[in-house]
């Protein structure tokens, strides 16, 4: 029985005679008890022992004795030599000094095994024949070693589950992924992983739903002002007006629907995003007449097409998209279209919240992190093959606004084309290797990684070597 826990125990045992008896946690602060300072009579007023007829050092010394005598077949007697906070424990005065004491190590190999754990242990032979501490064992030698193993990303050239999810319609995110990070893009897409949701209610809105509260703004407010008065020639006052129904809007569905910050927060939250959305929607001057201008446009959703289907679309977004030159399809939403009188010119714009990089000038698609502006005008092309003029741009709303129009819309095609060639070339014959996003720290699959940097610093030759030409595209602007 336990000494320490349950000292009424003890006396139940006294009482009890027991031929065979163990005792644990006979350390020195355990048993015997100490009887400490009482808190209506502290020690400064008066000394507790003539107040206490059974002190309770006295009764365990007592129970300790009646217990020994009375164990006329053996008794074991165990401590620890730590206690709960990991500091050095000595042994109980009850012991007696120099007896046959017995010290048993942590690591040693049980006799009489109490769980699975330790008959495993005691078995070697048994424990390399174990799937899971096996598949363990592996995982952590190849971690080690500086050539490519099975948990490096290789794996079976032209497997099936790989081509069935090569095959799907690819989002912007999903083929950022393929680009970027091969090996998490096997992991989320063909295996199925998914992080947990943390369902608790935040504080702060994390940064890829603030970017969506900001698109839900742009969005309701603009649908707001189409067609009539239109998007173009609305005035100051329409769009603050638009801007304000969609924000008292926000303000009572989110919390509805989603984990959004406690009221204050949340009221304040809305605010911030709300004049994200109003520089956004006033930093330019239209001068073109009977422009139309759409929100959130679907293309590329052959299989799963909206519903309802909204007739004052551009476009029929059942219809396929393509990467041209490969055998990819994509799908997404365009956060704004907007189509000249007479479909003559179309001009694509993507909304960017989070912080504008120092070279966003020269970047075309940054090594696969920046696809939306050459996605969208490709879903353009296809989709309007009569409209000569396409222009596709990305505009930074947090601080002051930026727009940055895409320069060669063809090179860019051709650049993300190569680079679709190229990923799923090294997928299908078995290099699913962890790209540059796959350290990023909002990576939702960075903790399946090792946690040490060097892990990527040893691997990261036979990573490249492995990518083949996949490696050279990440280091495009």
């Amino acid at each position: 029985m336990p000494a320490t826990p349950w000292p009424g125990r003890q006396r139940e045992l006294a009482a009890s005679r027991r031929p065979w008896v163990r005792l644990l946690g006979l350390t020195e602060r355990g048993w015997p008890r100490s009887s400490g300072e009482d808190p209506l009579l502290p020690d400064d007023i008066g000394p507790p022992d003539p107040l206490d007829a059974d002190p309770p050092a006295e009764a365990d010394r007592r129970a300790f004795g009646i217990i020994a005598a009375c164990a006329t077949q053996g008794i074991v007697l165990s401590r620890s030599r730590r206690n709960a906070q990991g500091s050095r424990a000595g042994p109980s005065p009850l012991l007696a000094p120099g007896g046959n004491a017995l010290a048993l190590a942590r690591t040693r190999i049980t006799d009489q095994a109490a769980s699975e754990s330790d008959r495993l242990t005691a078995r070697p032979q048994e424990i390399a024949k174990h799937l899971a501490t096996g598949s363990a064992l592996r995982c952590w030698q190849s971690w080690h070693r500086p050539d490519l193993m099975a948990h490096d990303g290789l794996l079976v050239a032209d497997h099936a589950v790989i081509a069935e999810s090569l095959a799907e319609i690819q989002s912007p995110t999903s083929l950022a992924r393929l680009l970027r990070d091969p090996l998490g893009f096997v992991w989320k897409y063909a295996l199925g992983w998914r992080a947990p949701d943390d369902r608790e209610r935040p504080l702060i809105l994390p940064p890829d739903e603030f970017g969506r509260l900001v698109h839900e703004l742009l969005r309701r407010a603009v649908d707001a002002l189409e067609p009539v008065p239109g998007f173009t020639v609305a005035g100051a006052e329409e769009f603050e007006g638009a801007l304000e129904a969609a924000v008292r809007h926000v303000i009572a569905a989110w919390p509805l629907e989603r984990p959004v910050p406690p009221e204050v927060l949340w009221v304040n939250t809305v605010r911030q995003a709300s004049a994200m959305a109003l520089a956004g929607l006033t930093n330019e001057k239209f001068t073109e007449s009977g422009t139309r201008s759409w929100t959130e446009v679907p293309f590329g959703e052959h299989t799963n097409p909206p519903e309802p289907k909204n007739p004052d679309w551009p476009w029929d977004p059942a219809l396929r998209v393509d990467v041209p030159g490969t055998a990819v399809a994509i799908r997404g939403k365009i956060d704004r279209v907007d189509l000249r009188a007479g479909g003559v010119a179309v001009r694509v714009t993507d909304y960017k919240t989070g912080e504008r990089p120092e070279n966003a000038a020269e970047r075309v698609i940054a090594g696969g992190a920046e696809l939306q502006r050459v996605l969208y005008a490709l879903a353009c092309r296809q989709l309007l093959p009569d409209t000569p003029a396409i222009r596709t741009r990305l505009i930074y709303l947090k601080d002051e606004p930026a727009i940055f129009l895409l320069p060669d819309l063809d090179d860019a095609i051709a650049q993300t084309a190569a680079f679709v060639n190229a990923a799923c070339g090294a997928l299908t014959r078995g290099h699913a290797v962890p790209g540059p996003a796959a350290d990023d720290r909002l990576n939702d699959f960075r903790l399946a990684l090792p946690a040490s940097p060097a892990y990527f610093r040893r691997k990261q030759a036979a990573f490249i070597a492995a990518a083949g030409d996949l490696a050279r595209f990440w280091e495009l602007p």
